[in-house]
């Protein structure tokens, strides 16, 4: 999600007027640029998986928690701050990896939670397929669209994200359901919508200014499909949890009756 790392990366020669006026078709070194940035996406959500897997088989050093949490922060803090340049090129997607496998591990509870809930089996691989077709959706449109005016949703979507965390924030000493399911679907939408503006950010970016980063831009997309993840992952375990209440509830409605 590049609202975080634009605040760092201080990138002054973009402007969302510039890339309003650029109305263009795809150029070859776009397209292949493109087409590397979704590679590395799918490489690094395979090592991702890997992470959670570890998590959830007791297989690695330390599962997901605080550790892994400030292991893949230094590791994304690595890359923003290391300048992107053939030198660099093997650090930077070293980095990127690794950010991906304790990404991997942190995620790891909320999968292993998912699984030991009965009935919940599938709701692991449904997210997966569900976020999957989500990002693919909103990347197409944003890819087949010739005008870059969803870049204008960067102002909207980093005053959204602003405002998710300080509802998160408030919830943590109210604890209303209410509050916390509407962070969760407010949080989806927002994920969502960054899709399109992350994608033709990188478009922008790669024809435009010439900017070749893979890294930096698969990391975009990646935070924008792990977001979508585990909010599609708690949405699902809990509509199951309640298909499963009623489930027994009529059970126990039934035998009483007979």
């Amino acid at each position: 999600m590049s609202y975080f790392r634009t605040q760092y990366s201080g990138l002054r020669d973009f402007s969302p007027f510039d890339a309003f006026k650029h109305v263009q078709d795809l150029s070859k070194p776009v397209q292949q640029h493109l087409l590397k940035v979704y590679l590395t996406l799918s490489s690094v959500c395979f090592v991702t998986a890997a992470g959670a897997f570890v998590h959830t088989n007791h297989l690695f050093l330390f599962g997901g928690g605080l550790l892994s949490f400030l292991v893949g922060l230094g590791s994304l803090i690595g890359i923003m701050s290391t300048p992107d340049t053939p030198q660099n090129k093997t650090l930077r997607y070293g980095l990127l990896y690794n950010f991906a496998f304790m990404e991997g591990l942190s995620i790891g509870p909320l999968v292993e939670l998912t699984l030991m809930i009965p009935n919940c089996d599938h709701v692991v691989i449904n997210a997966c397929a569900l976020t999957f077709l989500i990002f693919g959706c909103f990347s197409l449109a944003s890819i087949l669209s010739n005008k870059r005016t969803y870049i204008y949703l960067g102002g909207i979507l980093g005053s959204a994200i602003s405002m998710l965390f300080w509802m998160s924030f408030i919830n943590a000493f109210v604890g209303s359901l209410a509050l916390y399911s509407a962070e969760l679907y407010i949080g989806l939408a927002i994920f969502c919508l960054y899709v399109i503006y992350d994608t033709q950010l990188i478009i922008y970016r790669a024809s435009q200014l010439g900017s070749r980063d893979v890294v930096s831009h698969t990391l975009d997309l990646f935070i924008d499909l792990v977001g979508i993840f585990t909010r599609l992952v708690v949405l699902m375990t809990e509509s199951e949890g309640n298909a499963n209440r009623r489930k027994r509830k009529n059970k126990r409605t039934e035998y009483v009756g007979i």
